[in-house]
Protein backbone atom coordinates (compact mmCIF):
# COMPACT_ATOMS: atom_id res chain seq x y z
CA UNK A 1 0.00 0.00 0.00
CA UNK A 2 2.90 2.52 0.70
CA UNK A 3 4.30 1.57 -2.59
CA UNK A 4 1.10 2.21 -4.71
CA UNK A 5 0.59 5.65 -2.46
CA UNK A 6 4.18 6.30 -2.52
CA UNK A 7 3.78 6.09 -6.69
CA UNK A 8 0.75 7.76 -7.37
CA UNK A 9 2.11 10.98 -4.77
CA UNK A 10 5.47 10.81 -7.75
CA UNK A 11 2.94 10.84 -10.68
CA UNK A 12 0.63 14.14 -9.17
CA UNK A 13 4.12 15.83 -8.93
CA UNK A 14 5.34 14.49 -12.57
CA UNK A 15 7.09 16.97 -14.48
CA UNK A 16 4.86 19.39 -16.11
CA UNK A 17 3.18 19.13 -19.48
CA UNK A 18 3.30 21.99 -22.76
CA UNK A 19 0.61 24.18 -21.12
CA UNK A 20 2.68 24.87 -18.10
CA UNK A 21 5.83 25.18 -19.97
CA UNK A 22 4.19 28.25 -21.72
CA UNK A 23 2.96 29.26 -19.24
CA UNK A 24 6.44 29.43 -17.45
CA UNK A 25 8.11 30.44 -20.81
CA UNK A 26 5.68 33.71 -20.75
CA UNK A 27 6.06 34.42 -17.15
CA UNK A 28 9.72 34.49 -17.78
CA UNK A 29 9.81 36.15 -21.31
CA UNK A 30 8.07 39.31 -21.23
CA UNK A 31 9.51 39.82 -24.79
CA UNK A 32 7.54 37.01 -26.17
CA UNK A 33 4.42 37.66 -23.42
CA UNK A 34 3.87 41.31 -25.42
CA UNK A 35 4.31 39.59 -29.05
CA UNK A 36 1.95 36.87 -28.04
CA UNK A 37 -0.88 39.57 -26.69
CA UNK A 38 -0.38 42.13 -29.51
CA UNK A 39 -0.91 39.26 -32.36
CA UNK A 40 -4.33 37.78 -30.63
CA UNK A 41 -5.91 41.63 -30.21
CA UNK A 42 -4.64 42.33 -33.77
CA UNK A 43 -6.57 39.34 -34.57
CA UNK A 44 -9.56 39.98 -32.23
CA UNK A 45 -9.96 44.13 -33.94
CA UNK A 46 -10.03 41.87 -37.85
CA UNK A 47 -13.12 40.42 -36.21
CA UNK A 48 -14.46 42.79 -34.34
CA UNK A 49 -13.94 46.06 -36.03
CA UNK A 50 -15.38 48.44 -33.28
CA UNK A 51 -12.54 46.30 -30.78
CA UNK A 52 -10.21 47.37 -33.73
CA UNK A 53 -11.50 51.60 -33.67
CA UNK A 54 -11.26 51.93 -29.82
CA UNK A 55 -7.58 50.83 -29.56
CA UNK A 56 -6.13 53.66 -32.35
CA UNK A 57 -4.55 56.76 -31.57
CA UNK A 58 -6.90 59.75 -32.95
CA UNK A 59 -4.61 62.61 -32.25
CA UNK A 60 -7.38 65.43 -33.43
CA UNK A 61 -8.76 67.20 -30.61
CA UNK A 62 -12.33 67.83 -32.44
CA UNK A 63 -14.28 65.92 -34.46
CA UNK A 64 -13.81 65.56 -38.17
CA UNK A 65 -17.07 67.03 -38.73
CA UNK A 66 -15.99 70.32 -36.37
CA UNK A 67 -13.16 71.36 -38.26
CA UNK A 68 -14.91 70.50 -41.56
CA UNK A 69 -12.34 67.88 -42.55
CA UNK A 70 -12.73 65.11 -44.77
CA UNK A 71 -11.14 62.29 -43.12
CA UNK A 72 -12.71 58.93 -44.49
CA UNK A 73 -10.83 56.79 -41.64
CA UNK A 74 -12.44 58.90 -39.02
CA UNK A 75 -16.07 58.49 -40.50
CA UNK A 76 -15.61 54.89 -40.91
CA UNK A 77 -14.74 54.57 -37.19
CA UNK A 78 -17.57 56.88 -35.96
CA UNK A 79 -19.83 54.72 -38.05
CA UNK A 80 -18.43 51.71 -36.49
CA UNK A 81 -18.25 53.10 -32.72
CA UNK A 82 -21.33 54.72 -32.77
CA UNK A 83 -19.38 58.65 -31.57
CA UNK A 84 -16.63 60.75 -34.03
CA UNK A 85 -13.27 59.57 -32.28
CA UNK A 86 -11.06 62.27 -30.96
CA UNK A 87 -8.18 62.45 -28.65
CA UNK A 88 -10.34 63.80 -26.26
CA UNK A 89 -13.06 60.88 -25.89
CA UNK A 90 -10.86 58.23 -26.40
CA UNK A 91 -7.59 59.25 -24.54
CA UNK A 92 -6.65 55.62 -23.75
CA UNK A 93 -5.53 55.22 -27.25
CA UNK A 94 -2.21 56.84 -26.29
CA UNK A 95 -1.62 53.23 -25.02
CA UNK A 96 -3.82 51.05 -26.72
CA UNK A 97 -2.29 52.33 -30.00
CA UNK A 98 0.33 50.38 -29.02
CA UNK A 99 -1.85 47.14 -29.34
CA UNK A 100 -3.33 47.86 -32.79
CA UNK A 101 -1.45 47.39 -36.42
CA UNK A 102 -3.07 48.23 -39.60
CA UNK A 103 -2.27 44.95 -41.06
CA UNK A 104 -0.31 41.40 -41.22
CA UNK A 105 2.91 42.81 -42.58
CA UNK A 106 2.47 45.97 -40.19
CA UNK A 107 2.41 43.40 -37.48
CA UNK A 108 5.02 41.08 -38.38
CA UNK A 109 7.87 43.88 -38.77
CA UNK A 110 7.21 45.25 -35.28
CA UNK A 111 7.33 42.06 -34.01
CA UNK A 112 9.79 40.47 -35.77
CA UNK A 113 12.04 43.53 -34.63
CA UNK A 114 11.02 43.24 -31.13
CA UNK A 115 11.47 39.83 -30.86
CA UNK A 116 15.39 40.36 -31.50
CA UNK A 117 15.95 43.54 -30.11
CA UNK A 118 12.96 43.34 -26.81
CA UNK A 119 14.66 40.00 -26.09
CA UNK A 120 18.47 41.68 -25.95
CA UNK A 121 17.26 44.65 -24.01
CA UNK A 122 15.72 42.29 -21.89
CA UNK A 123 18.41 40.07 -21.02
CA UNK A 124 20.40 42.98 -20.21
CA UNK A 125 17.85 45.10 -17.71
CA UNK A 126 15.57 42.51 -16.67
CA UNK A 127 11.83 41.57 -17.32
CA UNK A 128 10.48 44.11 -14.81
CA UNK A 129 12.51 46.72 -16.25
CA UNK A 130 11.97 45.76 -19.86
CA UNK A 131 8.52 46.31 -19.11
CA UNK A 132 8.72 49.78 -17.49
CA UNK A 133 10.08 50.53 -21.00
CA UNK A 134 8.23 49.37 -23.49
CA UNK A 135 5.53 51.17 -22.05
CA UNK A 136 6.97 54.55 -21.25
CA UNK A 137 8.84 55.28 -24.51
CA UNK A 138 5.53 54.02 -26.32
CA UNK A 139 3.61 56.93 -24.52
CA UNK A 140 6.80 59.00 -25.62
CA UNK A 141 5.79 58.29 -29.17
CA UNK A 142 2.27 58.83 -28.75
CA UNK A 143 2.64 62.19 -27.36
CA UNK A 144 5.06 63.02 -30.08
CA UNK A 145 2.62 61.94 -32.79
CA UNK A 146 -0.19 63.46 -31.17
CA UNK A 147 1.59 66.91 -31.23
CA UNK A 148 3.16 66.98 -34.25
CA UNK A 149 0.22 65.66 -36.26
CA UNK A 150 -1.92 68.88 -34.54
CA UNK A 151 1.22 71.27 -35.64
CA UNK A 152 1.07 69.86 -39.70
CA UNK A 153 -2.82 70.50 -38.87
CA UNK A 154 -1.99 74.51 -38.09
CA UNK A 155 0.09 74.87 -40.83
CA UNK A 156 -1.47 72.86 -43.87
CA UNK A 157 -4.92 71.90 -42.47
CA UNK A 158 -6.56 68.94 -42.83
CA UNK A 159 -4.22 67.24 -45.74
CA UNK A 160 -1.18 67.41 -47.26
CA UNK A 161 -0.91 66.18 -50.49
CA UNK A 162 -4.13 64.31 -50.23
CA UNK A 163 -2.68 62.51 -46.91
CA UNK A 164 -4.65 63.55 -43.91
CA UNK A 165 -2.74 65.16 -40.94
CA UNK A 166 -4.84 63.99 -38.26
CA UNK A 167 -4.72 60.71 -39.52
CA UNK A 168 -5.31 58.14 -36.74
CA UNK A 169 -2.38 56.05 -35.71
CA UNK A 170 -1.55 52.56 -34.97
CA UNK A 171 1.59 50.36 -33.85
CA UNK A 172 3.94 49.69 -31.66
CA UNK A 173 6.87 50.85 -34.00
CA UNK A 174 7.75 53.93 -31.47
CA UNK A 175 8.53 51.82 -28.59
CA UNK A 176 9.76 49.33 -30.82
CA UNK A 177 12.42 51.26 -32.46
CA UNK A 178 13.56 52.45 -28.58
CA UNK A 179 14.12 49.05 -27.96
CA UNK A 180 16.75 49.45 -30.76
CA UNK A 181 18.16 52.35 -30.33
CA UNK A 182 18.81 51.48 -26.49
CA UNK A 183 20.48 48.49 -28.03
CA UNK A 184 22.62 49.97 -30.04
CA UNK A 185 23.70 52.25 -27.02
CA UNK A 186 24.26 49.02 -24.79
CA UNK A 187 26.32 47.14 -27.68
CA UNK A 188 27.01 49.35 -30.40
CA UNK A 189 29.34 46.98 -32.03
CA UNK A 190 26.36 44.36 -33.06
CA UNK A 191 25.76 43.83 -36.57
CA UNK A 192 21.79 44.07 -37.99
CA UNK A 193 20.29 43.50 -41.23
CA UNK A 194 18.46 47.13 -42.02
CA UNK A 195 15.04 46.29 -42.89
CA UNK A 196 15.90 42.94 -42.64
CA UNK A 197 18.21 42.71 -45.83
CA UNK A 198 20.98 45.03 -45.78
CA UNK A 199 23.68 44.17 -42.83
CA UNK A 200 25.78 47.25 -40.98
CA UNK A 201 26.41 47.62 -37.65
CA UNK A 202 23.57 48.83 -35.38
CA UNK A 203 24.71 52.00 -34.92
CA UNK A 204 24.96 53.23 -39.01
CA UNK A 205 21.50 51.40 -39.18
CA UNK A 206 20.24 53.91 -36.41
CA UNK A 207 22.19 56.78 -37.94
CA UNK A 208 20.55 55.52 -40.86
CA UNK A 209 17.43 55.08 -40.26
CA UNK A 210 17.04 58.41 -37.90
CA UNK A 211 18.56 60.44 -40.96
CA UNK A 212 15.52 58.88 -43.42
CA UNK A 213 12.94 59.58 -40.87
CA UNK A 214 14.04 63.43 -40.27
CA UNK A 215 14.15 64.01 -43.65
CA UNK A 216 9.94 62.38 -44.18
CA UNK A 217 9.62 64.86 -41.04
CA UNK A 218 11.23 68.28 -42.52
CA UNK A 219 9.40 66.97 -45.88
CA UNK A 220 5.91 67.25 -44.03
CA UNK A 221 6.75 70.37 -42.22
CA UNK A 222 7.38 71.80 -45.56
CA UNK A 223 4.09 70.52 -46.96
CA UNK A 224 5.63 67.65 -48.45
CA UNK A 225 3.90 64.00 -48.71
CA UNK A 226 7.58 61.68 -49.87
CA UNK A 227 6.79 58.66 -51.96
CA UNK A 228 6.49 55.61 -50.17
CA UNK A 229 7.56 56.80 -46.53
CA UNK A 230 5.56 59.97 -46.51
CA UNK A 231 3.11 57.97 -44.61
CA UNK A 232 5.17 57.06 -42.06
CA UNK A 233 4.80 58.12 -38.42
CA UNK A 234 8.16 59.91 -38.54
CA UNK A 235 6.94 61.92 -35.75
CA UNK A 236 6.65 58.92 -32.83
CA UNK A 237 9.87 56.84 -34.35
CA UNK A 238 11.92 59.45 -34.11
CA UNK A 239 10.94 60.18 -30.53
CA UNK A 240 11.04 56.77 -29.62
CA UNK A 241 14.68 56.49 -31.15
CA UNK A 242 15.70 59.41 -28.96
CA UNK A 243 14.38 58.08 -26.17
CA UNK A 244 15.90 54.67 -26.34
CA UNK A 245 19.29 56.09 -27.06
CA UNK A 246 19.62 58.49 -24.28
CA UNK A 247 17.88 55.42 -21.96
CA UNK A 248 20.41 53.03 -23.53
CA UNK A 249 23.25 55.77 -22.39
CA UNK A 250 22.06 55.63 -19.20
CA UNK A 251 22.09 51.84 -18.87
CA UNK A 252 25.52 51.68 -20.67
CA UNK A 253 27.01 53.97 -18.49
CA UNK A 254 24.98 52.20 -15.12
CA UNK A 255 26.74 48.70 -16.31
CA UNK A 256 29.91 50.30 -18.17
CA UNK A 257 32.11 48.50 -20.98
CA UNK A 258 31.42 48.17 -24.47
CA UNK A 259 29.49 44.45 -25.28
CA UNK A 260 29.26 42.97 -28.48
CA UNK A 261 26.41 40.26 -29.79
CA UNK A 262 24.68 39.39 -32.68
CA UNK A 263 21.17 40.24 -32.14
CA UNK A 264 20.35 37.38 -35.02
CA UNK A 265 22.33 34.62 -32.87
Amino acid sequence: DRDIKSETTTNAKSPPGLLSDIKYTLKNNYTLSIILVTSLLFFVGEMVPVFKYSMMLFPNIETASAIGADLPLHEMAAGVLGYEPTLLNQPWGIFTVMLAHGSMIHLFANMVTLYFFGAALEKSIGSREFLKFYVGTGLIASAAYIIFSNLLYLLHGAAISGLPTLSPAVGASGAVVAAVGAVAMLYPDSEVLLYFVIPMKIQTAVKFFGALETVNLISKMAGITLPVIGGFASSAHLAGLAAGIIIGKKLRDRYGGRARVNIFQ
